[in-house]
């Protein structure tokens, strides 16, 4: 075991420190150097991968984990990490590695960090494994989709962000109402996920690592290699038919005939085909200890083989092995000897003796045999399928009624919801121009911002919209706020005019100033001060929202982020602003943005916020 550091972190060997070291300062093209330098010296590159790559990863999520870096750091070391594995691709793909299975992969909706289902999708393709990648941001229905088309034995998702982990739930709660749960292993991995927490959501299991995933889930394909096969071979071998079967071929060839499932177990009596241990004592004395070996065949005869047991009974066996079954088991007849084994009238009573013609002749009428029951179990696979596809049709059907219907709940809610705000409106417009009649300034100003506010907020929360206007909307909600809270709260807005046609997603600044004022401020009973600053920074948009209030604890932080905060004593929810604000600069910028949380009990709190700088063309 590798020796650990005062950190606690397993100190790797020398050769892979320069590899991690470049990771860790988020230089892609050292990255690149390193990995090309130890694939040179014949470096295995899932070593490379283990004890260079995915250990840096390691050490970042922890410093991540302890605040000591943010999400831009971790932003930049993933792509370092990228463009390591990007060289190993090519090392790890080889053509002459067995078909494994097939998998469908995606990171689950809302959630568009890639590292590690990246990572999983380069070893399970040099595992063998055909992989339909479907990317970051899934819905379930695209899951759902992509398991009904190209029925893969496992369904592997991924999330990073613990917000996304209701979008796991609901794909696999999809899986179930489509009717295709208990045809795919499901297994799921990230951050945001612990072994418990896979089993409540339903998984078949779960990784903590690519490395172990693609073990785990080499097993559950084993394990699931065809469980229907038992009753495919029940199903053709209904009633008497097998010991019909069974009759025949004994008063045909005189030998007894056995028929088993994939894992050995019979499918029916045996009846003499287990009583051969008795001749063996018989044998030895005849023939020695002759030992395991194959008994050569007629070379057209590739499916069938036969073989000798330690006292030199020979037995043939033709496994049962389909296209689209996989294994179901096979045949086997016996037990006997063949012509020369031993002298002539010393053969023991009641063993057959038959010559090479005669076994070949077995083994085509094996392979006759064989090749119908595979044909039957084909046949009775596909009617299988299309009954499960029939089903599954069904069970979408129901689901898409169930959505139609809430969908023209919604639009009638909609509708509904579409009447009050003009009638507010027109009324806050109305009581605004009264205020300015009768000479109160203050109160039109404050009826006008909260006009303003409202149209902002219920109109434009869809589209795009410019620094300028979300600075503005922060403005009228911060007028509202000093007049409500008569001087306990006082705000300042400093923002760089450089950055005030850049876009962004509508309202994402409001609610963190929101959370602010009333989860920061309200408490304090004078003093309250929050502030909002601004600026361009290296082509991004860069903000702080700081207050000087009550602050949080640790834990408290961490539920904002896991969707665990409890309403307040005014019934309100702390912090679900901010996830849904990080969400939705996601779906804009993809990846490539941040927000972070410093806050201390009693020493204010701080939010820090940046995305790419995206002018708005004027149009």
């Amino acid at each position: 075991m590798a020796p650990e550091n005062a950190e606690g972190v397993s100190e790797m060997p020398a050769k892979f420190d320069k590899i991690i070291d470049a990771v860790l300062s988020g230089n892609a093209s050292a990255v690149k150097e390193q990995v090309k330098k130890a694939l040179a010296m014949g470096e295995d590159p899932e070593k490379i991968i283990s004890d260079g790559l995915v250990k840096a990863m390691d050490i970042v999520g922890m410093k991540f984990e302890h605040n000591e870096i943010y999400v831009t750091e971790l932003i930049v070391t993933s792509r370092a990490m990228h463009a390591g594995l990007n060289e190993i691709r090519p090392y790890m793909a080889t053509d002459n590695t067995a078909f494994a299975g097939r998998a469908v992969l995606g990171t689950v909706a809302g959630d568009l960090h890639d590292i590690g289902k990246n990572l999983l999708k380069l070893l399970m393709e040099a595992a063998g494994f055909e992989i339909f990648d479907l990317g970051v941001d899934v819905s379930p229905g695209r899951f759902i989709e992509a398991v009904a088309k190209h029925k893969p034995q496992v369904l592997c998702l991924s999330a990073l962000l613990s917000t996304t982990v209701k979008s796991m739930q609901e794909t696999v709660e999809a899986l179930n109402e489509a009717g295709l749960r208990d045809h795919v292993k499901v297994i799921v991995g990230g951050a945001a996920l612990t072994p418990d927490l896979a089993k409540n959501l339903g998984a078949d299991a779960y990784a903590h690592d690519a490395i172990t995933g693609v073990k785990i889930i080499k097993k559950l394909v084993s394990e699931a290699d065809n469980p229907a096969a038992p009753l495919i071979l029940e199903n053709i071998f209904s009633g008497t038919s097998l010991q019909d079967l069974q009759k025949a071929f004994t008063s045909l060839v005189g030998l007894d005939l056995m028929v088993v499932d994939a894992v050995g177990n019979p499918i029916s009596p045996p009846g003499e085909f287990m009583q051969c241990s008795k001749y063996c004592p018989q044998l030895k004395k005849v023939l020695g200890n002759i030992g395991y070996q194959t008994v050569p065949l007629w070379s057209g005869l590739k499916d069938a083989f036969a073989y000798r047991c330690h006292a030199g009974l020979i037995e043939i066996t033709y496994p049962l092995i389909g296209s689209n079954v996989g294994k179901l088991g096979a045949i086997i007849c016996g037990h006997f000897l063949m012509e020369g084994d031993c002298p002539k009238g010393n053969s023991p009573e009641g063993i057959p003796v038959i010559s090479k013609e005669k076994l070949e002749n077995i083994c085509r009428l094996l392979s006759f045999i064989g090749g119908r029951i595979i044909d039957l179990s084909q046949a009775l696979t596909v009617n299988r399928q299309l009954e499960d596809q029939r089903s599954s049709f069904i069970h979408f059907m129901k689901r898409q009624h169930r959505l139609e219907e809430a969908l023209k709940d919604a639009e009638m809610n909609a509708l509904q919801s579409q009447v009050n705000p003009h009638f507010l409106f027109n009324a806050l417009n109305t009581i605004s121009r009264l205020a300015l009649l009768q000479g109160d300034s203050q109160t039109e100003k404050v009826v006008g911002a909260l006009a303003r506010l409202m149209r902002y907020s219920l109109y434009q929360v869809k589209s795009l919209v410019t620094v300028r206007e979300e600075v503005q909307s922060i403005k009228d909600f911060l007028l509202i706020q000093e007049a409500r809270f008569q001087g306990r709260i006082a705000s300042r807005v400093e923002v760089d005019k450089n950055i005030m046609d850049s876009e962004m997603p509508c309202m994402i600044l409001q609610p963190l100033v929101e959370n602010a004022c009333l989860h920061g401020l309200e408490p304090l009973k004078k003093g309250g001060l929050v502030s909002v600053r601004g600026w361009l920074d290296d082509d991004r948009v860069c903000f702080i929202i700081e207050d000087n209030g009550v602050g949080m604890t640790e834990q408290v932080k961490k539920d904002i982020f896991h969707m665990k905060s409890k309403p307040d004593s005014r019934g309100q929810v702390s912090g679900l602003g901010l996830p849904n604000v990080l969400r939705r600069l996601q779906y804009q910028f993809g990846s490539d943005c941040a927000l972070d949380i410093e806050s201390q009990p009693g020493k204010g709190t701080k939010l820090q916020l940046s995305f790419p700088f995206q002018k708005r063309e004027r149009g």
